[in-house]
């Protein structure tokens, strides 16, 4: 999930982030991407998360073993 919150981060900069002029401009844009990268990877850590959590609560009952004898179970 990091890279993707990597990627998500740097093309939020590069849409969304002021041109880039001089060098401390470049290190304003570098830190506000790393910036929207840890949130992207922690928006999607936590939906990640919440995806497992949904996915626990299955309601169904487990599957009964087929109670027919087996070859080897004669």
């Amino acid at each position: 999930m990091l890279k993707f919150g990597i990627c998500a981060g740097i093309c939020l900069e590069w849409v969304c982030g002021p041109s880039v002029n001089s060098l401390h401009s470049l290190g304003s844009a570098s830190v506000r991407a790393l910036m929207a990268a840890l949130l992207a990877w922690v928006a999607l850590e936590a939906a990640q998360a919440l995806w497992r959590a949904v996915m626990s609560l299955d309601d169904r009952p487990p599957s009964r073993i087929d109670p027919r004898p087996t070859e080897i179970g004669k």
